[in-house]
């Protein structure tokens, strides 16, 4: 449980501090191992090849192992701190605007909630005039409105403070973890895991399209763009965002939807591929960017295998056999260069490619 004096007093910058420094262990870590591998392994293997020296290089193993675990396992602390960072600075920043408009309407906080002059005096009876009825009702207004962001954003900390404490509390178990397959594949991917679910629980999804929009304008600019990166599918769904928005994320020219694009990207990175085929990662994305709605691109001698085209391998937009062909053509380089990317960014973080 998260009060209001608690999410307005805490030191947000304190938590990314500590998430620096644990991406500098971490670092170190994975270091330590490369160097034990290579100038300690390595010439051990290459120049004693006795019993003596296969239990020392052993040994010298297990302890690479431990500092690679160990690296990935700091990196996991080193994602939920981050998320829970970047949740308690939403949710702070929305409490701060929440204040502000309280100001601004002749309202003050109370006890974490707003009150106004007409708190505890209700203006009743016949002979009230209607300037004061007019003037209750809309204190009425004004106070439910603060309020819900007050809700809003003791509802984000609390979740955050919840599933880090959680997550943390569990990777404290892990410190005896020697796989680096076990740390890389099962520790590390979980915490990915919840840092996303941090993250996207700090969007309002399911409220009032005019405390959505409260929240993103109390949101700074780098915050609102910190979100648009993070989850532009949920804020794509979100009521309440101005129309710009929503352009912004599906993208300017048109062309292809980046929502639509990402969205596939969720609901199947997980999922088995039926496809036999060399390079199942640049056909997803270019399954991600058909779902996205890019256009096919065929020549008329050379169908979806020229120089600068683009589509499923029969050409005919439908599959004989029914199963999915995969992609073909120059697009697919250019369904390879996100795909190496987005590799690469798993291995080092041990996220999801999205």
């Amino acid at each position: 449980m998260v009060s209001y004096h608690d999410l307005h007093g805490c030191r947000v910058d304190q938590w990314q501090k500590a998430a620096d420094d644990w991406v500098d262990l971490a670092r170190r870590s994975s270091s330590a191992s490369e160097d034990i591998r290579a100038q300690g392994k390595k010439p051990l293997d290459d120049h004693w090849a006795d019993v003596t020296g296969k239990t020392a290089g052993k040994r010298l193993e297990d302890l690479a192992d431990r500092l690679e675990a160990g690296g990935d396992i700091m990196k996991g602390v080193a994602m939920v701190l981050d998320a829970l960072t970047h949740s308690m600075g939403y949710a702070q920043r929305t409490l701060f605007h929440a204040a502000e408009l309280a100001g601004d309407r002749g309202l003050r906080i109370q006890d974490g909630r707003a009150v106004g002059a007409y708190t505890g005096a209700a203006p009743t009876g016949p002979n009230v005039p209607q300037n004061v009825r007019d003037a209750y009702t809309k204190e009425l207004g004004d106070i439910s409105e603060v309020n819900g962001l007050i809700e809003e954003a003791l509802r984000e900390a609390a979740q955050a403070d919840a599933k880090a404490s959680a997550e943390l509390d569990k990777l404290a178990t892990t410190i005896n973890v020697a796989d680096p397959s076990q740390a890389h594949n099962e520790i590390l991917v979980e915490a990915s895991h919840i840092e996303f679910e941090i993250l996207r629980a700090d969007i309002p999804v399911g409220k009032d399209p005019h405390l959505v929009r409260a929240w993103w304008d109390g949101l700074t600019p780098q915050q609102q763009k910190d979100l648009m990166r993070a989850d532009p599918v949920t804020l794509a769904d979100l009521k309440g965002l101005p129309p710009e928005v929503g352009r912004e994320l599906r993208g300017p020219d048109g062309k292809i939807d980046r929502v639509e694009m990402v969205r596939y990207a969720l609901d199947h990175w997980d999922k088995k591929d039926d496809l036999k085929f060399d390079n199942n990662c640049a056909n997803f994305v270019s399954s991600a960017m058909e779902a996205g709605g890019m256009q096919k691109k065929f020549d008329f001698w050379t169908g979806p295998m020229g120089e600068n085209t683009w589509g499923r391998e029969s050409g005919l937009g439908w599959s004989p056999t029914g199963v999915p062909l995969p992609f073909v053509g120059a697009g697919q380089g250019l369904a390879r260069f996100p795909c190496e990317q987005w590799r690469h960014r798993g291995h080092e973080s041990g996220s999801a490619p999205w």
